[in-house]
């Protein structure tokens, strides 16, 4: 009778255990899922450019499902990223939950508003995979439609509050729509970014300088010792989530904000990102 009482002590103190653990898991969980702001600090060596300094706010990979709630969620989000006055935003792509959603026109249309919320700061703003299965031309045609300028291998000069920005917008090479196009003359002596969806896109040899990408999600799903479970890039390992610096570039990868075929993230965090950039001529 002693034993019997002693097991179901140790099988309750067991259960309460996994209780806890499964609890804290779920609350790591969640608050990854919880959308925060990651500052950074980046400095481009370029000597054609005189010393600047810029803050750039990064949005990618928002993955919104249809609904009054997370466009709300959205708004929320842009209206806090206008209140913490970058001198620019950028939107690395995969807007969508659901690239093949039968009301995919209405949502579409509603999110190219939104980002209207950020006026008057200038914005650039790329396509995503996501956008590519759900009909590039019509998501490049209704950014048109609402003159909402969307960059697919082009330059677009800004002016921002610290002075012109030369921003080159490369397509999607997840989805064979990336084109490298030099940046033009225009463009020598001011700073020089480039934002694309798949960070992969950054490693053509003649890339360089600044580049911002999304795509990866930093894994979405990214264990101790073990690492991301897959990252759908091209990229090399180093570059899939925050900083890559090497001798002729520096790619920053956002972890982005929503989620992918399942609505979990483990080990990394849902972010948008406030990067403040230095150029300096040394």
């Amino acid at each position: 009778m002693h034993a019997r009482k002693v097991k179901m002590r140790k099988f309750t103190v067991i259960i309460v255990v996994l209780g806890i653990v499964s609890a804290f898991f779920v609350y790591l969980i969640s608050q990854n899922l919880h959308t925060q702001r990651n500052d950074v600090l980046i400095s481009i060596n370029d000597p054609d450019v005189k010393s600047t300094s810029l803050s750039i706010a990064v949005i990618g990979d928002t993955h919104l499902p249809e609904g009054r709630e997370p466009l709300a969620a959205f708004r929320e989000l842009l209206i806090e990223v206008k209140h913490a006055s970058p001198d620019l935003v950028v939107f690395v792509g995969d807007y969508v939950s659901d690239p093949y959603s039968e009301a995919l026109e209405e949502h579409r249309e509603k999110i190219i508003n939104l980002m209207k919320l950020v006026d008057p700061i200038p914005r650039a703003i790329v396509l995503g995979n996501y956008e590519s299965l759900s009909n590039a031309d019509s998501w490049m045609n209704d950014f048109d439609r609402f003159d909402v300028n969307v960059l697919e291998n082009e330059v677009l000069v800004l002016d921002t509050s610290q002075g012109p920005v030369c921003v080159r917008g490369l397509g999607d090479i997840y989805t064979g729509r990336y084109d490298y196009i030099h940046f033009p003359y225009e463009c020598r002596n001011i700073p020089k970014l480039t934002i694309t969806h798949d960070p992969a896109g950054g490693f053509d040899q003649r890339v360089k300088g600044l580049v911002i990408a999304g795509h990866t999600h930093c894994g979405q799903v990214s264990l101790p010792l073990i690492g991301p479970f897959w990252v759908p890039s091209d990229a090399p390992p180093s570059a899939h989530c925050g900083i890559y610096e090497d001798n002729t570039k520096t790619v920053f990868v956002t972890s982005g904000i929503g989620t992918s075929i399942i609505p979990v993230r483990v080990g990394t965090k849902s972010q948008w990102d406030m990067l403040f950039v230095k150029w300096t001529k040394n």
